[in-house]
Parts: C-alpha cells; sequence; structure tokens
C-alpha cells in the first residue's frame, strides 16, 4: 500500500501555509508537537536596518493551539455588562447588552485542562483557520478560561467539551492595526517579571521609609543609590518599546525618565523624606498599578465580553 496522508494533515499543512501567509514574513513559526496541545510557537521578530534586511528576535512569542475547519458556525454571542469577575461571582445586567459576531469552536476539555495548568504568563492563543474563507481567528485561551468560561460555568470541569467564541474582529492580517494584540500577548511574560520586580522595589522603599517589620538603618546615601539602582533597573525592563496600545505604560517610562533626570540634579539631605514619599506614592504606586490594571483591563481584551467590545478595537472607541 502507498503512503496516505489524511484529512486532518491535508487541513493541518493548509492552516500552517495560511498562518504563514497572515503573519509578518520576520515572524517565525517553530513546530512544537501537537501530541501535548500546542503545535506551535511563534517569535516575534523585527528588523533593525532602514532597508529591512536584518532582522533581530525580540525575546517574545506566544503558543499556538491550531485548528482548521471547513465548516465553521458563525453566530452572534449576547454579552451582557457585567461586574469585575477578577473581584467577584458573575452579576449581569441584562439591560445593557452588545451582539458580538463569532465564530464557535468545540475545544476539548483536556485542551482547557492543559492551557489552565500552565498558566498566565504564558500565552497561549487559539487559532481557527476557516479553510473555506482563508481567514484567521484569534484567542488568547489563559483569558478566556478566567474571563469567560470560570464566570459563566463553574462545573465546566465536568464536560468534556466546551464551546470557544472567537470574536470575528479577531482575524489576523498582515497589517498593523492586526498584529497589535499578538505583539502585546507575545509581551506578556516580559510583563510578568516586570510587575514583580516593581513591586519588590516598592517594598524595600517602604523599608527604607521605616514602614515594614524589618527596618535597618540605611544612611541618606544608600537610600539615594538605591532608589537610583531602582530607576536604573527598571528602565533596563524590555516592556516600555511598542506598547502604543496601552498608555499607561508609555505614562510610567516617562515619570521615571524624569525622576532619573531629577536625581541627576542631586537630592537634598533636608527633601528625603519628601523625596521618598514622591517615589513610593506616586512613582511605584503607579509602577505596581500596572499589575492591577492588567488583571482587570488588559486580560480581558479581545474576548467575547461586553466589556471587551467596547476597549479592545479602535473603531468602537
Amino acid at each position: 500500500m502507498r503512503k496516505q496522508r489524511s484529512l486532518n494533515q491535508i487541513k493541518e499543512d493548509i492552516s500552517i501555509r495560511l498562518l504563514r501567509e497572515k503573519l509578518p514574513q520576520e515572524w517565525v513559526i517553530h513546530s512544537y508537537g501537537s501530541d501535548y496541545g500546542i503545535d506551535c510557537v511563534i517569535e516575534l521578530f523585527d528588523f533593525i536596518d532602514e532597508k529591512k534586511k536584518i532582522v533581530e528576535t525580540l525575546g517574545e512569542n506566544f503558543f499556538v493551539q491550531l485548528k482548521a475547519s471547513d465548516c465553521i458556525n458563525y453566530t452572534n454571542r449576547r454579552a451582557y455588562s457585567r461586574g469585575n469577575v477578577a473581584k467577584g461571582g458573575l452579576t449581569q445586567n441584562k439591560e445593557e447588552y452588545i451582539d458580538i459576531p463569532v465564530a464557535n469552536f468545540q475545544l476539548d476539555m483536556s485542551d482547557i485542562a492543559t492551557v489552565q495548568s500552565i498558566g498566565t504568563a504564558i500565552p497561549i492563543l487559539l487559532i481557527l483557520v476557516d479553510t473555506k474563507s482563508e481567514k484567521i481567528y484569534f484567542i488568547c485561551l489563559n483569558d478566556y478560561i478566567d474571563k469567560v468560561i470560570i464566570p459563566e460555568d463553574s462545573k465546566y470541569i465536568d464536560k468534556k467539551t466546551k464551546t470557544i467564541y472567537i470574536p470575528l474582529q479577531n482575524e489576523i492580517k498582515n497589517i498593523k492595526d492586526s498584529l497589535v494584540p499578538l505583539r502585546a500577548y507575545g509581551k506578556r511574560s516580559k510583563m510578568y517579571g516586570a510587575f514583580n520586580l516593581f513591586n519588590y522595589q516598592l517594598k524595600e522603599i517602604h523599608r527604607l521609609q521605616g514602614r515594614t517589620n524589618f527596618t535597618p538603618n540605611v544612611t541618606f546615601t544608600a537610600g539615594v543609590n538605591m532608589i537610583h539602582t531602582f530607576v536604573e533597573i527598571a528602565l533596563r525592563q524590555d516592556i516600555w518599546n511598542s506598547h502604543e496600545f496601552w498608555q499607561p505604560i508609555e505614562w510610567s517610562f516617562k515619570e521615571l525618565t524624569e525622576l532619573k533626570n531629577k536625581m541627576q540634579k542631586g537630592v537634598k539631605e533636608e527633601d528625603y523624606e519628601d523625596f521618598l514619599i514622591y517615589c513610593s506614592e506616586y512613582i511605584w504606586f503607579r509602577l505596581t498599578n500596572l499589575a492591577n490594571m492588567y488583571e482587570e483591563l488588559v486580560r480581558e481584551w479581545f474576548m467575547p465580553t461586553y466589556f471587551a467590545q467596547i476597549t479592545s478595537y479602535p473603531d468602537s472607541k
């Protein structure tokens, strides 16, 4: 008997080809092995020269579950205005709603459990390929589990499959605006690393202020040097570029830069206490609050929810 190919293998080849066409040519698709629930890893690169002949890795990537179908079910999902599901159970206002055009896909619970076990720091995108229309849609499964599945179905784990609703606005195209969410997901692990760093730094500033259980005696000079070190380390974090989609990042970068410039002019010893208050209650308060906003706001972007619909897409602002 001659070698044969299954229909699934053919669809897989088609989906990889179409995905490759929709992504920037400089991005790399690494095969991962579908037996483990992850089909590929997409690594982000950018050109570093004006002639666009040399590309450099950004150290950013996201994992992909790649699915293909020639008979996708397209429907509308009614999304009601609701309370913050990160703070409590699901509460909805049935008088405020948006009907969202979506593509439906049945995902095995084993795939969902795998994604949930990985956590939130490594984004895993379900990328659905319509082999008829050759359109491709994405949804971040880590966020979908926390922001949609768990609030809406507390007994989801007992199911064999779960319907995933992917907004049609989440179409992947090789144009700048369409790639913004993918670039944002690529930065996620860097973001969580920076959030952890900022929290550590704020704790140590509180220690300088005597606001912790253990408060060693630190001289004025040593304290100022510590803050200077914190600023330098914070500014070295690779989160500040290509974040036009989220303005708080730009604000914090500007504030850190301004603090660095002020410190270069010197800090007077008589102003030390006020200086520490400024650092803890303004600069680092806002830096650490980035983590809170990321959890409450950013992780719900591009979901099939009311809030996501009014905050995620340029034409809805």
